[in-house]
């Protein structure tokens, strides 16, 4: 039986506000318990754990911390070219600043290519868009590696214990350790403000087309504070 992660669970789109000595956050949560709620996908293809790109509740293996439904992305069909899921709009009139984080699990350990990614990016009142946090395989050049965080936005994950993807297997490649099964929250440092009235917020994937390269998506928090 799946075990609760470190988190209270949330099954709709949540707003609440915390106000403590004239510091006021708000917090949007998406956790996919409720079909669209606060997400569009730009289409969804198959069901379970993979071969799929779509919302899903399956028991995935090795994994102790899922929580009902996630976003699942795997071995995607071709006809599946690199979809998108953007976030309902968000209104930041009054924020000075705002947070990104999102729980993240890969399929597995040594299945990433330097041609597959998921990168998330933000646009301030409708402008371009920029970077907000990236995950690309740790060689930029290679094959079947895990899958990291890409903190200088330069193509390449950086191998790290906060920055490396845990997976549903466990193992060593490329000298880089996964040692966890379970999902993991990613957080992107704080981006400034300014007279700002809308953010929206893209998740693009890229490739994930080959056996057994996939990730999973959960719990994604926006926080902005005023």
């Amino acid at each position: 039986m799946s075990q609760p992660r470190n988190h209270i669970k949330l099954t709709f789109l949540l707003l609440f506000t915390v106000i403590f000595n004239n510091f006021s956050q708000t917090t949007t949560i998406i956790d996919f318990e409720i079909e669209g709620s606060g997400y569009a996908p730009s289409g969804v293809s198959g069901s379970g754990y993979t071969d799929l790109f779509n919302r899903t509740n399956a028991d995935l293996p090795n994994c102790t911390n899922e929580d009902g439904y996630f976003w699942g992305v795997e071995d995607m069909p071709s006809a599946t070219t690199n979809p998108s899921i953007n976030l309902s709009t968000i209104n930041i009139n009054g924020a000075t600043s705002f947070t990104f984080s999102i729980d993240l699990l890969a399929h597995h350990y040594n299945d990433w290519d330097f041609s597959d990614e998921f990168r998330v990016t933000y646009s301030l009142d409708g402008g371009s868009y920029q970077n907000l946090m990236w995950i690309e395989s740790v060689d930029n050049d290679g094959f079947n590696t895990p899958a990291a965080l890409d903190l200088g936005f330069d193509e390449e994950g950086d191998c790290g214990v906060n920055t490396t993807l845990p997976s549903l297997t466990q193992g060593t490649s490329g000298g880089c350790t996964v040692s966890s099964s379970n999902f993991a929250t990613f957080t992107t440092n704080t981006i400034s403000l300014s007279n700002n009235t809308s953010l929206d917020i893209k998740l693009q994937f890229t490739q994930l087309t080959s056996t057994d390269e996939g990730l999973y998506i959960d719990n994604i928090s926006i926080t902005t504070s005023t």
